[in-house]
């Protein structure tokens, strides 16, 4: 093998050595984050209290059932992180036992492109390889199907109701955006960012990176 030719070939091999360690990259995901907590004095969350996850009505049959079971099921060990413990009870249990109720809604919007995308009617074919010919004409040498990408914009909202009284003590809004279609990886990124600060979260908006595995 000549000298040229191996070059060539280690200059693949390292193509696809960077192309490997890229897709090895994990995401770094940028997210707002607004949280406010209201706890009284002699009532703040301790290491080992209990919760439950409240529902709304709409989240408790068919296709949103399911998925709030899934979403309850990447914030459990995040709370757990926290020092809650989720109770097996039922939902009439003792507030003394269970003093906390924890209530997620999310939602995910997908758009047709990203924000900054200048608008187009509709995918299509375009022409593609343009060439001048004599002076200024023009001609089209080909054809090249354009679809963009789309963007997808996942929000979600996490509040914490004191039993006890009924009032609901702590608030905490997370956004989450970009090219990325909805995957759990990306749900359990955007409820950290939101559980971040808990429970004594700095005052105002904050920007909060998560770094994630590639969905």
């Amino acid at each position: 093998m000549t000298r040229a030719r191996r070059w060539g070939w280690l200059g693949a091999l390292l193509a696809a050595a960077a192309l490997l360690g890229g897709c090895a990259t994990p995401l770094r995901l940028e997210h707002t984050v607004r949280s406010q907590a209201a706890w009284a004095p002699t009532a703040r969350p301790a290491t080992g209290d209990r919760y439950l996850f409240e529902r709304l009505p709409s989240q408790r049959s068919g296709d949103a059932m399911r998925e709030q079971d899934a979403l309850e099921s990447l914030a459990e060990p995040l709370l757990a992180a926290k020092g809650l413990q989720r109770a097996e009870a039922a939902p009439g249990a003792g507030v003394s036992a269970v003093p906390w109720g924890v209530q997620l809604v999310a939602r995910s919007v997908k758009y047709p492109y990203a924000p900054w995308d200048a608008p187009e009617p509709r995918p299509g074919w375009m022409p593609y390889g343009q060439v001048i010919v004599g002076r200024g004409v023009v001609t089209s040498l080909g054809l090249q199907w354009q679809v963009r990408p789309p963007y997808y914009v996942r929000e979600l909202a996490l509040t914490v109701r004191d039993r006890r009284s009924g009032e609901v003590v702590y608030e905490t809004r997370a956004t989450q955006d970009g090219p990325w279609a909805d995957a759990p990886t990306l749900w359990r990124a955007l409820l950290e960012a939101a559980l971040e600060g808990f429970p004594d979260p700095p005052p105002g908006p904050r920007r909060v990176v998560i770094e994630a595995p590639r969905p």
